[in-house]
């Protein structure tokens, strides 16, 4: 194979790759934004389930409001399973915020109030912190709002 010809189809197989990565995450990104938040968090975050159906906040995140969540890993929240049912709705109602913020809305020293009533502080240096809690996988982008996975569970 001529080096002209070799060139040509390395460009084109590079071409062809990226197309179809692009369009498996549009398509990935539009099946997102028609979940509601429950819907989305269903499909594999089956401890997140638990604790929120304990805490009664179901409804909230099934319906049309907005609300941005910052979710804890799975590892975490399994440690909260034997709690007392206020205590859980108090901790996941800390990590519930009214409204939809993506991280980019997540200004340096904001405060945000969390659906208990506690304020969750911004801070935005090298990432994205929230109560000094990093945001590992931000902008979930749903129908009803955005979930921001953080490294652990938040606390005041």
């Amino acid at each position: 194979m001529r080096p002209s010809n070799f060139i040509l189809a390395f460009t084109l197989s590079v071409f062809l790759f990226t197309n179809i990565n692009v369009q498996a995450q549009t398509v990935a990104s539009v099946e997102t934004t028609r979940s509601t938040m429950i819907e989305y968090i269903m499909k594999d975050r089956p401890v997140l389930v638990n604790l929120l159906t304990t805490a009664g906040l179901i409804p909230a995140l099934s319906g049309d409001s907005p609300y941005t969540l910052f979710a804890p890993p799975e590892a975490d929240l399994k440690a909260l399973q034997n709690e007392p049912a206020d205590k859980i709705r108090t901790i996941m109602a800390g990590h519930l915020v009214k409204g939809n913020y993506t991280e980019k809305d997540l200004k340096d020293g904001a405060k945000l109030e969390a659906l208990n009533g506690e304020t969750i502080t911004i801070c935005r240096k090298k990432s994205t912190l929230v109560n000094g809690v990093s945001i590992s996988k931000p902008d979930i982008a749903l129908k009803n709002g955005t979930v921001h996975i953080i490294s652990s569970t938040i606390s005041y």
